[in-house]
């Protein structure tokens, strides 16, 4: 068993956090000194401004995670750092940043997703989209600070101008940073993916409970722990070979989807937040973004199992 396993993979995969961690702060640290967020947000919104309800920081790094979603949110862990956001819009705002991340990988995975699974590809597609969106309204919406909120204001240092002041003193230099985040996110990281294959066996062993699954449709479910492409292959070949049909298709997508959900989680994004944010902090993120994540599958599959049960 140990001889199979892909330790050039987790030390691939150890290097890339160290690096994302500490290119972000990095990063992170050189855009603020600079007041980058807020010069941007001035050409942008001249007059608005005045009336926003939601940080320029937040904004900005918004406008960033369409290129990486984990530099916007290290621009935001470093907001939060410097005492220009609150801990409750830096928790929200960063889990905003996914959705502009997913929009732009969209433009790629959709068509794909339709080459590999045909239609049952391109409505799971749709349907992880549409997920994505309802999550980034719902963080938008808790995100942004009541109008007139004076202790709001007060907390994040925002001038009367509506852009916030950046407070020196709780600063910390960055090798001092990555030394008290990095080491438990590397462990959490090699937890999540040393523990991985054990989880894939544990639902390939127990998958039968679902009964609106055929053998066929849990292949395909189990494949989503590989990666998505897999299972929309998996997914594709059961189809055309008449094993499934496309609202079965998109029903194991789906729940393949969210099975894998934790292990990936926990490796692409808390292992990354317990580096650049707080441990208190990521406790936040980590029960706000996995909770709504799940809720939102459920009631995908919900749905998905509506044409199935009805033999479609």
């Amino acid at each position: 068993m140990a001889s199979s396993f892909d330790w050039l993979g987790l030390l691939k995969g150890e290097i890339t956090l160290v690096l994302t961690v500490a290119a972000g702060l990095a990063f992170g640290k050189l855009l603020l000194a600079l007041s980058v967020p807020e010069r941007v947000m001035r050409l942008l919104l001249p007059e608005g401004r005045r009336t926003s309800r939601t940080q320029p920081d937040i904004l900005f790094a918004l406008a960033l995670s369409l290129g990486s979603s984990r530099a916007g949110a290290a621009i935001v862990a470093e907001a939060r750092r410097e005492g220009r956001v609150t801990d409750r819009e830096a928790v929200f705002g960063t889990l905003m940043q996914a959705f502009p991340g997913y929009l732009k990988r969209f433009v790629v995975t959709f068509p794909t997703a339709l080459g590999l699974a045909g239609l049952a590809g391109a409505v799971f597609s749709l349907v992880v989209l549409l997920r994505s969106f309802v999550r980034f309204v719902f963080f938008l919406f808790l995100v942004r600070r009541p109008a007139g909120d004076e202790a709001v204001r007060e907390a994040t240092g925002a001038c009367d101008d509506g852009v916030a002041e950046m407070p020196r003193g709780g600063r910390l230099p960055l090798l001092r940073t990555l030394s008290l985040t990095l080491p438990l996110a590397c462990t959490v990281y090699a937890l999540a993916y040393l523990l991985t294959p054990s989880i894939q066996r544990l639902f390939e062993e127990r998958g039968a409970w679902f009964p609106l699954l055929s053998s066929a449709g849990w292949t395909v479910a189990a494949a989503s722990f590989a990666h998505a492409n897999a299972a929309l292959s998996v997914a594709g070949g059961a189809i055309a070979a008449g094993t499934l049909t496309t609202a079965q298709g998109v029903l194991a997508l789906l729940v393949g989807n969210m099975l894998a959900a934790l292990s990936r989680v926990l490796r692409q994004d808390l292992a990354f937040w317990l580096g650049i944010f707080p441990g208190r902090m990521v406790r936040s993120l980590f029960f706000w973004n996995y909770f709504t994540l799940v809720a939102l599958m459920l009631a995908s599959i919900a749905i998905a199992a509506v044409p199935v049960v009805m033999g479609c």
